[in-house]
């Protein structure tokens, strides 16, 4: 008998373990259960249906990296059975409602260099019981969005971010579940902003990618310099005709040596930032167009043949560029470029370059 004991624990102890280890994999959003009004509803919600495809509201990296699932706690249907009757009571002389859950789901995405948008997307389905069968009375989609202060170099409000879904999963329902109210009271029209819509696609409210590149470019030829630069570019991924991205740059580059000699120089070292105005057009999803005006500025240092100091200039100027970006597309990855570009400057050597450089880095 203490064998059997020992081993009942054992068992105990390792589903234990087990449950721990699944909940600790996920993270879990409880709803708050705060009421809403809902003027003399003739129906109460019998039963909801977690009819999603996909079990999670959205995936997050863990504390070691990894994605994991976020869900409702304990699960989709009792949390949002347990919200939803709080508000409205069961009752046996009520119309009673079953409800299915076709989408509900957490999008983030940064929208510029200075905003990052949280939202929360829902489309729900109601029917009336009809003897042991059920007919479809109304459906919804809807999304629930809010914008957060986050500068891109500054950004930590992750956390700050994640506390606030459970409210926007609360105002989606509440919406919807109101919205069925007005459409039953046949109110829809004068209450116009409740739609009934037939939901043609909750994914086209899908935020777009927010890509981040760091790259290094290497300049393969021109006509009078060499040099290499590190460049950090965030943009909005869109099908409009075109996309402005954020882009900073920070280079240097030499004049070539036989060059520098022939005008006597031992060396023209520059080293410069290159602020100024990009475009990108895409032409298939992952590819892209680039085109960009800028305006380097920066420190020219030059020394003569028969110099023994150093000279400074200050170095300003005009640019343009033109080439193809290839990015990875839907997730981080390697990312490649081919610029031609053109530059005029005050260089203590040569004032007009043309030329051909090559770009690699990471989308994160």
């Amino acid at each position: 008998m203490p064998i059997i004991l020992d081993s009942l624990k054992q068992i105990v102890v390792c589903v234990l373990l087990c449950a721990a280890k699944q909940i600790a994999a996920q993270e879990t959003v409880v709803l708050k259960t705060v009421p809403f009004v809902v003027a003399s509803p003739n129906f109460y919600i019998d039963k909801i249906i977690d009819d999603r495809a996909e079990k999670f509201l959205t995936q997050i990296k863990n504390e070691e990296g990894d994605k994991v699932p976020m869900t409702l706690y304990p699960n989709l249907s009792e949390a949002l059975d347990t919200f939803v009757t709080t508000s409205i009571a069961k009752a046996e002389f009520k119309k009673p409602i079953v409800v299915k859950v076709k989408t509900l789901r957490i999008q983030e995405s940064r929208i510029n260099e200075t905003e990052v948008i949280a939202r929360v997307d829902i489309h729900l389905v109601f029917y009336e019981k009809k003897g042991r069968s059920l007919k479809e009375c109304y459906q919804i989609s809807h999304s629930e969005d809010e914008v957060f202060e986050a500068p891109l170099l500054l950004f930590s409000k992750n956390e700050e971010v994640s506390a606030t879904h459970e409210k926007r999963i609360r105002a989606a329902i509440e919406y919807c579940i109101l919205a069925f109210v007005a459409n039953q009271n046949e109110q829809q029209e004068a209450l116009g902003h409740f739609d009934h819509v037939d939901a043609r696609g909750i994914s086209d409210r899908s935020l777009n990618k927010w890509y981040n590149i760091i790259s290094y470019r290497q300049i393969l030829t021109s006509t009078y310099h060499k040099g290499w630069a590190l460049g950090y570019t965030g943009f909005l991924d869109s099908d409009r005709d075109f996309i402005v991205p954020y882009e900073l740059n920070f280079e240097q580059y030499v004049v070539k040596d036989d060059f520098a000699a022939e005008q006597g120089f031992e060396y023209v070292d520059s080293y410069v930032l290159r602020p100024g105005l990009f475009g990108y057009k895409k032409i298939v999803p992952g590819i892209y167009g680039a085109v960009g005006i800028n305006l380097p500025v920066g420190i020219e240092a030059a020394k003569g043949l028969n110099d023994d100091d150093e000279k400074y200039r200050f170095l300003i100027g005009i640019g343009a560029s033109q080439g193809v970006k290839i990015i990875s597309w839907k997730r981080n990855g390697i990312v490649f470029g081919i610029e031609f570009f053109q530059q005029i400057q005050n260089s203590e050597i040569y004032t007009r370059d043309i030329g051909l450089e090559f770009s690699i880095g990471v989308n994160f």
